[in-house]
């Protein structure tokens, strides 16, 4: 299974030459609703769920991943309008991943046939962590936990991050069609990588509204 990650241009680079991918924080996600999909009308039970929300972020954080490249939105909204990159990884333990489950609705206890938050079963909690409301479909997300203890936490910049490892190897680099990196600079980031990962420059589709490669290499220097 192949999976995407977008970013800017600069963290790209950096993650291509560190070999490592930033850990996302729970509490730092773009979509406020993360974790707190299901509809609990007593008071008490939401705080419940607010404070779950932020004990899972003391000892963990996540990596997002897509398995479409080629959204413009993509692009747009986690590649720096364009400018970034797109690292391609092969993912050989699938199961390390999950598919986040979009609905058009926020399903209310019932479904998961408890009444409180405390009844809900290890797997209904599992559901509850890869449930997103539809708009954000076009992500085509999967996700995996990362306990934080196994990160390598940078001090400058508070980050916490994840090495590239076997299961999950880096295949692709996919540069945006507006960066301004070149070759040679992608080339030095990889390193002896280079020769197993395949590198190209996207382009907008001449007629479709999506993101595809520019097979002109004369255009890249």
């Amino acid at each position: 299974m192949r999976l995407y990650h977008f970013t800017t241009e600069q963290f790209g680079l950096v993650a291509i030459r560190d070999r490592r991918l930033k850990v996302a924080r729970v509490m730092e996600l773009n979509d406020p609703f993360e974790f707190l999909g299901p509809i609990f009308a007593d008071k008490s039970e939401r705080q419940r769920m607010r404070e779950f929300k932020a004990e899972v972020d003391k000892d963990f954080g996540l990596i997002c991943l897509s398995d479409n490249w080629s959204h413009p939105l993509l692009w747009g909204h986690y590649a720096d309008k364009h400018k970034g990159v797109c690292l391609g990884f092969d993912v050989l333990q699938p199961e390390d991943f999950d598919a986040v489950e979009y609905v058009e609705e926020r399903p209310p206890m019932n479904q998961f046939g408890i009444s409180a938050f405390s009844d809900l079963p290890e797997e209904s909690i599992k559901r509850m962590l890869h449930l997103k409301f539809h708009a954000w479909s076009y992500e085509a997300e999967f996700r995996t936990f990362i306990d934080l203890k196994a990160t390598v936490y940078d001090e400058k910049s508070k980050l916490h991050f994840v090495p590239f490892r076997p299961t999950m190897k880096l295949a692709q680099v996919i540069m945006g069609w507006r960066s301004k990196s070149t070759r040679t600079e992608v080339s030095k980031a990889l390193g002896w990588l280079k020769q197993d990962v395949e590198v190209f420059k996207s382009r907008p589709a001449f007629q479709e509204f999506e993101v595809v490669r520019n097979r002109d290499d004369a255009l890249w220097e």
